[in-house]
């Protein structure tokens, strides 16, 4: 008999673990006790304390504070969030070095790992000073390199460097994260259907609560960046934040979909009995073709200009050339200023330091036939013409 997590009891834990005990607004005891009900039925879990149940319980515990925030500081309400665009696609497209290009800009301001990981001040902490925070970050990023031994070769994790929002939704447990690192195939396409409103209604109370700790930050533009927006998320971004630009990379899939598999197999295999490497082709051939097929129905409704067309090739050849292509589009200009952050931040993120990504798409069940004839609607439109192969 595997571990089994009990809703009733998340709560009761974190009510007692922060001494707090107004959740606010109740919208999310729906998706948190379907995300439990997938996670009994699914996982394997080791044990409750591991991966699901810590994270769970940690993001109630967050809810709590983030109410408590709000009642210590109100003026904090009239925080004014400005955002100068989302950076959207599916993963593995570009899009980290894209958004951190367009986060090292003067002009601009995004989330940085640590903030992401502990968005609201310890106990004790001195105002203006969140070092504590950012020392546990740094040792938890550490932990992480323990527990998922492959993931340095995938994706850049440094807790003082710029990270996705995604990582505060899921603080509403509607977000994508989890069934990237648990095998709950229901709850990804159940959760990719719901009404995300509330959740980025959320998403942009905790971004007030950020911002009023860090006021260096008026005057400046946020930058957001997950491909959640594309797998569920971007009903509701466009409702709590409409009108807001949508960057979107292009990449040809059978480059994107076994690396992204990889990546979900390094996240989750240490954690669950029951992960199989085999199912993951199709569970994320179904969740990307989804997402892709409605963002292009929604597209259609979207005001001329508004998504900024950014292609994986064009990023790599020249990745200021193509940063100053969104900035223009997004309406932020390109400055002396924007390139000399931006060089900075090419040489920072260098890739030589770390360890090749290695994969391969039969391990998970992938052909490169079957991905070129799921995503030809996708590939024919958008890369085409950029030398990809037939």
């Amino acid at each position: 008999m595997t571990a089994q997590l009990d809703p009733v009891r998340l709560l009761a834990n974190a009510r007692e673990q922060t001494g707090l005990s107004d959740f606010g607004d109740d919208w999310f005891l729906v998706p948190l006790e379907r995300l439990v009900v997938e996670v009994n039925a699914h996982t394997g879990l080791i044990a409750p304390e591991a991966g699901a149940g810590a994270r769970i319980q940690s993001a109630l515990g967050d809810r709590l504070k983030l109410i408590q925030y709000f009642k210590d500081y109100p003026e904090a309400r009239d925080e004014k969030i400005e955002v100068a665009c989302a950076v959207i696609g599916l993963p593995r497209t570009g899009s980290t070095v894209m958004h951190r290009l367009l986060a090292s800009s003067p002009k601009t301001t995004s989330l940085y790992w640590w903030e992401t990981a502990f968005p609201l001040p310890f106990e004790g902490e001195e105002p203006d000073d969140p070092t504590p925070r950012q020392q546990a970050a740094k040792a938890f990023v550490d932990q992480l390199l323990v527990e998922w031994p492959d993931f340095e070769s995938i994706d850049p994790m440094d807790a003082m460097a710029v990270n996705e929002e995604v990582v505060l939704l899921d603080r509403t447990f509607l977000s994508t994260s989890y069934d990237s690192m648990m095998p709950i195939h229901d709850y990804g396409h159940w959760q990719a259907d719901q009404d995300h409103e509330p959740a980025y209604r959320d998403l942009l109370l905790f971004l007030k609560a950020i911002q009023h700790q860090s006021p260096w930050r008026r005057g400046r533009k946020w930058v957001f960046k997950t491909p959640h927006h594309l797998l569920g998320g971007i009903g509701g971004l466009l409702k709590v934040f409409p009108g807001i630009p949508l960057v979107m990379t292009h990449r040809d899939v059978s480059e994107v979909l076994p690396s992204y598999c990889s990546m979900c197999a390094s996240l989750s295999i240490s954690s669950s009995t029951t992960y199989r490497r085999e199912d993951q082709g199709a569970h994320w051939t179904s969740r990307f073709k989804t997402g892709l097929e409605r963002l292009e129905k929604l597209r259609q409704t979207l005001a001329p200009g508004q998504v900024v067309d950014i292609r994986y090739e064009d990023t790599v050849r020249d990745p200021i050339g193509a940063a100053a292509k969104a900035m223009r589009a997004i309406g932020l200009g390109f400055d002396d200023a924007d390139r000399a952050a931006m060089e900075a931040c090419v040489e920072a993120n260098r890739r030589e330091g770390r360890p090749r990504h290695k994969y391969s798409a039969d391990q998970f069940g992938l052909t490169p036939e079957g991905i070129a004839r799921d995503f030809a609607f996708y590939h024919e439109k958008y890369l085409q013409d950029s030398g990809r192969a037939a």
